[in-house]
């Protein structure tokens, strides 16, 4: 048994030392193996990765649905609270680890060497603990292995008796079958030999942090860790550090073949796509894009407009909002299953005349049925329909007619009705202002129609639109904030297929 002294003990400092910045937590350490930069900006603060990323935030709110849904396999565990107080909470686990019987304990506190724990889960295994870190994801990452180690490396060293390491992560062949009961959602994994092979490595990072922090800013330059594991928010900082970046960089360039030739261009002296010499760039779609970001004149081939003219009318305009949830919410569905909970449909006829229709289920209940009934009533019975990105459609059709058998037929046809727009820009479109993407995010401000998704307020993307839709549905939201969540919901949808009709008659009008 781990004594209380041993639990919050630091390891005494050496002579000569600078003076450490303060405890290291665990995603500290974590952000020094990937940059020791990213971490002393972390600390010492800087306003450069203070912008909210929507995405991160929906991430983050999965991970403690995961937590909570772990959680509750064990009813008779303890939570460490206090969250704001570390020393209460390394006395709190000290009483937890003491009790008799042991009970799984929550969010375990535990220190050493300057560097702060808390354990998603410690399990009681005949005398000794079973450390168990609970992840939203779908499968085992490199770096998650080393968020295990860190916890395996300060327990162990704390004098906790392990039994082994655990790293739970979703198994998304499960299917929900309602009542609360969560028993299948994870897949178990022994990584006890994985993480203690990390551990020198994680002992000698902890050691480097604490003088690292107390000293001037590191200068490590930019390079593929800034990208791995995560996106750093502190690139444009470090990036601008020694000299500001051109508009239209040569890492601009799409796919792997453009990302292989901007490395060979920037080990050349490149950094402005716009100073390589033409006769340096070979392959045709790479050369279009150097050519359009050189002249600043757009590319539009004349064949998208015969493209577009084709379509008959009635043309539909159709997106999907969809939540993926790492913890099912309803019978019958599977981790990450992408559920649609709204629609936006604008319908063109051959007259110029356009109606709109929308569907929104901001209930909590499963938004499928209604779904997939508002959006049969809405569709025109033939004629295209146009959307951006074709299998992501087809699929949420596909699984919305599994879903309502009585309503399949019409929602197969819709499926063999799309019409890709996609495709059709990235074979003739090219603007620089895109900077190598066809994001219809990108695309839109180019066409110089005033639309623009950056003009929204709150919900101006998909991870936007997913956090909006899981604050609607929460029962501890009011009514004033669910309708101005409900109205932004719409206002992003409904700019999307506007978005996609402006494209097509954009498109339609080359010459």
């Amino acid at each position: 048994m781990p004594t209380a002294g041993s639990l919050g003990r630091r390891a005494p400092g050496r002579r000569g030392r600078p003076r450490p910045a303060g405890p290291l937590t665990k995603s500290g350490l974590a952000a020094f193996l990937q940059c020791p930069r990213r971490l002393w900006l972390e600390v010492h603060g800087t306003t450069a990765g203070s912008v909210v990323d929507p995405m991160r935030e929906f991430r983050l709110v999965q991970g403690h649905q995961v937590g909570t849904a772990a959680r509750a396999l064990f009813p008779d565990g303890r939570l460490i609270g206090t969250a704001d107080d570390p020393l209460a909470a390394l006395e709190a686990t000290r009483d937890g680890l003491s009790a008799q019987p042991p009970v799984p304990l929550f969010e375990a506190a535990f220190a050493h060497a300057g560097v702060r724990v808390r354990a998603d889960l410690l399990l009681p295994e005949r005398g000794r603990w079973v450390l168990a870190e609970v992840k939203s994801s779908s499968g085992i990452r490199e770096h998650q292995l080393d968020d295990v180690a860190i916890q395996r490396w300060v327990l162990g060293a704390s004098g906790l008796e392990l039994a082994r390491a655990q790293l739970w992560h979703v198994d998304t062949r499960w299917t929900y079958a309602g009542d609360g009961d969560y028993s299948g959602l994870f897949n178990r994994v022994d990584v006890e030999a994985e993480t203690l092979a990390r551990a020198p490595r994680i002992a000698a990072a902890a050691a480097q942090a604490q003088p690292m922090l107390a000293g001037p800013e590191p200068r490590i330059a930019t390079g593929a860790h800034c990208d791995q594991p995560f996106a750093c928010p502190f690139q444009d900082h470090c990036a601008s550090a020694p000299a500001p970046q051109p508009r239209y960089p040569v890492t601009l360039l799409p796919h792997n073949k453009g990302k292989r030739l901007a490395a060979e261009l920037l080990a050349e002296g490149y950094a402005d796509l716009r100073e390589v010499p033409a006769a340096r760039i070979r392959d045709p779609e790479l050369s279009m894009i150097h050519r359009v970001t050189r002249s600043g004149r757009a590319h539009l081939d004349p064949a998208a407009r015969a493209l577009i003219g084709s379509l008959p009318y009635p043309r539909a305009f159709l997106d999907f909002e969809t939540v993926a949830l790492a913890v099912p919410r309803w019978a019958g569905t599977r981790p990450y299953e992408q559920i649609a909970f709204q629609w936006s449909c604008h319908v063109q006829h051959g007259d110029g005349t356009v109606r709109h229709g929308e569907y929104l289920d901001a209930s909590g209940q499963d938004p499928r049925r209604g779904c997939a009934r508002a959006l049969v009533q809405t569709l025109p019975c033939d004629g295209p329909i146009l959307v951006y990105n074709a299998p992501f459609e087809r699929g949420v059709l596909q699984q919305l007619a599994r879903f309502a058998p009585d309503l399949a037929r019409p929602l197969h046809a819709a499926a063999e009705r799309l019409v890709d727009l996609l495709p059709v820009v990235r074979d003739h479109y090219y603007h620089r202002d895109m900077l190598g993407s066809r994001s219809i995010k990108r695309v839109l401000p180019t066409l110089g129609n005033g639309l623009d998704h950056a003009a929204l307020d709150e919900v101006a993307d998909g991870a936007g639109a997913q956090l909006a839709y899981l604050e609607a549905i929460d029962t501890a939201t009011r009514p004033a904030r669910r309708a101005e969540l409900e109205r932004k919901l719409g206002r992003y949808c409904a700019l999307d297929t506007e978005a996609l009709l402006a494209l097509a008659q954009f498109l339609g009008s080359a010459r």
